[in-house]
C-alpha cells in the first residue's frame, strides 16, 4: 500500500477546493510545523496557540487524513513507518465481554476480518464496551490514544439496535443487521436470499409440505427478512401447501411446540434457524430439517451457510475505503451490503419419504 502524505489537502466542503495544513497556517498565521505539532497536542506548543489552531483548521474545514494519523502516531511510538504498524478497533458490546464468542457466526466473523485486515497492512484490535467499569468515553480515549480511526462494529446482543457509542470522529463499518443507530454502513448476510433458495432447495429434495420455524425475536432482529424470504418463496405453491410459520418470542420455545405444529400440518419438511441444531431432534426422524445457518460443511446438516469469509472482509474492505476518502460519524445515507448464502447438502435433508441419518 503506497504511503500516504500528511501534506494532503481535505476537500473544502463550501468551494469544493483542497484544504491544507499549509491553509491552516496562513489563517492562524503560524508556520507549518507549528500547526502539525498544535493539531497533534504536543506539549511544546502552549494551550492557547492550539486553541487558536484548532479555531483556524475549523474555520477553513481542514481534516486530518486518519490514515496519515494513525501512520503518525505509530511513528511517535517507535513502530516505524509500515501501515501494518496501523491499528482498526474490532468494538464489542456483550455483557460479559466475552460472550459474544459463544456465537460461531461471530467468530468466524471476527476471524475472517482479521484476515482480510492483515492482507491490506492493518491489524485488527479488539476493545470492549462490555468491561466493567469501561465506559464509552474511556473507550474513546484509549482509541485515541492508540491512533486509531476506523471502527468495525461487531454484532449487537440480543434486540439491541442502538449502539452506546460516539462515532462522529471515527471511520465507522459495522457487520451484521443489528445496528441501525447511529446509521452506518452495514455489510450482512443476505437472509432474503437465503429463505428464498432454501425454499427452493427444499422443494428440488422432494419435499412439498414445508414449514418455518423461526423464533420472533431473532426475526425482528434481522428486519423480518428471513420470514419474507420464505413467504415470497410460498407463493409458488397451492394455496393448501402454505403453512403458518412457528414463531413463538424465543429460540427456546421452538423445540417444545415443534411435535404438535407438525402433527397439525402434517410437514414433511422444517426449515429451521436455531444456532444449535440439536434442539431440532425432536421432530420425527421422517422429516427433513434444513438449517437457514448451516455452521459448517461437514454434510452434517442441510441448508444455507452463509459466506462468513466475505462478509468479513468486504466489512474491512470498505472501513478501509472509508478511512481513505477521509469520511467520519454517522452516514446520511448508510449502505446495506448483502452477501449470499450458498446452499449445502446434508444428511438432515436426505429427501422425500427418507429418514434422517442426522440430529437422531
Amino acid at each position: 500500500m503506497a504511503h500516504a502524505s500528511s501534506n494532503r489537502p481535505t476537500q473544502r466542503p463550501e468551494s469544493g477546493l483542497r484544504v491544507s495544513m499549509h491553509d491552516v497556517a496562513k489563517h492562524a498565521g503560524l508556520s507549518r510545523s507549528a500547526v502539525s505539532l498544535a493539531l497533534q497536542g504536543h506539549p511544546s506548543i502552549p494551550p492557547g496557540t492550539r486553541e487558536r489552531v484548532q479555531a483556524a483548521a475549523a474555520h477553513v474545514g481542514y481534516r486530518k487524513n486518519p490514515l496519515v494519523a494513525a501512520l503518525m502516531s505509530s511513528r511517535r511510538r517507535g513502530a516505524g513507518a509500515a501501515m501494518s504498524q496501523s491499528p482498526l478497533a474490532y468494538l464489542t458490546s456483550h455483557v460479559p465481554a466475552e460472550s459474544w464468542r459463544q456465537a460461531g457466526t461471530h467468530r468466524r466473523f471476527h476471524a475472517s476480518a482479521a484476515r482480510r485486515a492483515a492482507e491490506l497492512g492493518f491489524r485488527l484490535d479488539e476493545f470492549s464496551l462490555g468491561e466493567p467499569g469501561l465506559r464509552p468515553e474511556r473507550v474513546r480515549v484509549l482509541l485515541r490514544a492508540r491512533g486509531i480511526q476506523g471502527l468495525l462494529i461487531a454484532p449487537l446482543p440480543g434486540e439491541q439496535t442502538r449502539l452506546d457509542f460516539d462515532i462522529t470522529d471515527f471511520s465507522a463499518v459495522s457487520l451484521g443487521m443489528s445496528v441501525r443507530d447511529p446509521g452506518i454502513d452495514r455489510v450482512a448476510d443476505d437472509h432474503f436470499h437465503g429463505a428464498r433458495e432454501a425454499f427452493d432447495r427444499t422443494r428440488a429434495l422432494g419435499y412439498r409440505r414445508i414449514g418455518l420455524a423461526l423464533a420472533a425475536s431473532v426475526s425482528r432482529r434481522l428486519d423480518n427478512r428471513w420470514w419474507a424470504g420464505f413467504l415470497v418463496a410460498q407463493q409458488t405453491q397451492p394455496e393448501r401447501l402454505r403453512f403458518p410459520a412457528l414463531m413463538p418470542e424465543t429460540r427456546q420455545e421452538v423445540p417444545d411446540q415443534l411435535k404438535v405444529w407438525i402433527r397439525r400440518h402434517r410437514l414433511d419438511a422444517v426449515v429451521f434457524t436455531l444456532r444449535n441444531p440439536e434442539l431440532m431432534k425432536v421432530a420425527p426422524a421422517d422429516v427433513g430439517l434444513v438449517s437457514l445457518s448451516v455452521p459448517d460443511a461437514t454434510g452434517r446438516v442441510a441448508g444455507i451457510r452463509q459466506d462468513e469469509q466475505r462478509v468479513g472482509a468486504e466489512a474491512i474492505d470498505l472501513l478501509v475505503a472509508r478511512l481513505q476518502r477521509w469520511t467520519t460519524g454517522p452516514s446520511e445515507s448508510p449502505r446495506l451490503n448483502l452477501i449470499p448464502g450458498v446452499w449445502s447438502p446434508g444428511l438432515s435433508a436426505p429427501g422425500v419419504g427418507r429418514r434422517r441419518r442426522a440430529l437422531i
